[in-house]
C-alpha cells in the first residue's frame, strides 16, 4: 500500500472516530430524559393532531373527543382550551392520568432534578436539596411512650447503597397502626420494585392544612400490605394509613419500621417518576423540623439555628385520640399509648 493511501485511510478512520466519540460519550441519563421528552412530544403530538380541528395549537372543548370529565382535569388554567403543557400532565406519570398537579420531567430545574434523581446527579447534589443531617433533637413526651426514630434523617444509609437518608426510621410491633400527620391528599402510592422502600403511600398538605406556609409531603414506606386509600382521597389528621411492616426492608434482621421521608415546596406541582414523587423546586427536610410549626424547615438553614432552638418537642395523639398539645396541625405518625 503506498504512503498516499495509508495516510488516507488512518485519515478515514480518524474522521469515523471523531464521529462516533460524542454518541458514545453521551451520558446514558441524558439519553434516557431525550427518549423520555421524545416519547411525551410523540403521545401529546398524536392527541393534539387528532382532536386539534382547525389547526390553531389548541384543543376547544367543542374539539375535544373524549370524556368531558378528563377535559376538565387537564385543562389546568380552565380557560376552555388545551395546549402541549397541559397534554404533558396526561402521559407525566407512565401515560395514565392521575389528579393532581402532575407535571412532566423536563419542567424540573435542574437542581432539583438532580438532588432526587441520582441518575442526573450526586450525593453532594442530595446535599444541597437538604439530604444533610439536621442536627434537631426530637424531644419525646414523659407522659407518653411514642415510638422513637432510630436512623436519622441526613446520615450515611446503613443499607447496601452508598447514600444518605432520605427519612427518620421509626420502628414498632408488626402492623402498628400508622396515621396520617396532618389533614391532606392521597397523591401516590408505589409498589417500591425499584428502590427498598417496598409499599408506599404519599400525602400532600396545603399550608392552610399545616399553617406552614409551604406544601408538605409526608412519604409512609415498608408497609406490610398496600393502605387501601385511593389516589386523589382526602384525609383527616390521625386518620388510619395501613399497617406497619418491612416490605422492602434490605436485611433480615432489621425490625418493622416506618420509613419517614418529608419535602417541602412552594409550589402543589410535582413529577412522578420511577416509583418517586419529586416535588417541584422541592427540597428534603428532616421530618422532626416539622415539629417547629414555623420557619426555617430547610435542613441548611436549621442547622444554621441557635443551638437552644434544635431541641424540637414532638406533637402527637393518644390511643384515646386525645392531642397534645391541644389544637397540634402535625402529629407523630403513630398514635402513643400513655405511659
Amino acid at each position: 500500500m503506498s504512503s498516499f493511501r495509508l495516510r488516507l485511510s488512518l485519515l478515514s478512520l480518524l474522521l469515523a472516530a471523531m464521529l462516533v466519540v460524542p454518541v458514545c460519550a453521551w451520558p446514558a441519563a441524558a439519553q434516557e430524559q431525550e427518549q423520555e421528552q421524545e416519547q411525551e412530544q410523540d403521545r401529546r403530538t398524536i392527541v393534539m393532531k387528532k382532536n386539534d380541528k382547525n389547526g390553531d395549537g389548541r384543543i376547544s372543548r367543542e374539539e375535544w373527543g373524549g370524556a368531558a370529565k378528563m377535559f376538565d382535569r387537564l385543562d389546568v388554567d380552565k380557560d376552555g382550551f388545551l395546549t402541549f403543557d397541559e397534554l404533558g400532565a396526561r402521559f407525566a406519570a407512565g401515560g395514565q392520568f392521575n389528579q393532581g398537579n402532575i407535571i412532566a420531567l423536563k419542567m424540573l430545574d435542574d437542581a432539583t432534578r438532580a438532588g432526587f434523581l441520582r441518575r442526573f446527579g450526586s450525593i453532594k447534589d442530595s446535599e444541597a436539596r437538604g439530604q444533610v443531617e439536621s442536627n434537631l433533637i426530637p424531644v419525646y413526651p414523659e407522659n407518653a411512650a411514642c415510638p422513637r426514630i432510630d436512623h436519622i434523617f441526613g446520615e450515611k444509609w446503613q443499607g447496601p447503597q452508598d447514600s444518605k437518608h432520605s427519612g427518620a426510621d421509626i420502628p414498632a410491633a408488626w402492623d402498628e397502626p400508622i396515621h396520617a400527620m396532618a389533614d391532606g391528599e392521597v397523591v401516590a402510592k408505589f409498589l417500591g420494585k425499584r428502590n427498598y422502600r417496598g409499599l408506599q403511600l404519599v400525602l400532600r398538605h396545603t399550608p392552610e392544612q399545616t399553617g406552614l406556609p409551604v406544601y408538605v409531603y409526608t412519604l409512609y414506606s415498608h408497609f406490610r400490605e398496600m393502605p387501601k386509600l385511593e389516589i386523589g382521597q382526602k384525609v383527616r389528621q390521625g386518620d388510619y394509613l395501613g399497617p406497619n411492616g418491612k416490605t422492602g426492608v434490605p436485611g433480615k434482621k432489621r425490625e418493622p419500621h416506618l420509613h419517614l421521608s418529608v419535602y417541602i415546596s412552594t409550589s402543589p406541582r410535582y413529577v412522578l417518576l420511577d416509583e418517586s414523587l419529586i416535588p417541584e423546586h422541592g427540597y428534603f427536610i428532616d421530618p422532626v423540623a416539622l415539629f417547629r410549626g414555623k420557619l426555617p424547615l430547610e435542613t441548611h438553614a436549621v442547622r444554621a439555628l441557635p443551638e437552644g432552638e434544635k431541641r424540637v418537642p414532638i406533637a402527637y395523639k393518644l390511643k384515646s385520640g386525645e392531642a397534645f398539645p391541644a389544637g397540634a396541625r402535625i402529629i407523630w405518625p403513630y398514635l402513643c399509648p400513655p405511659k
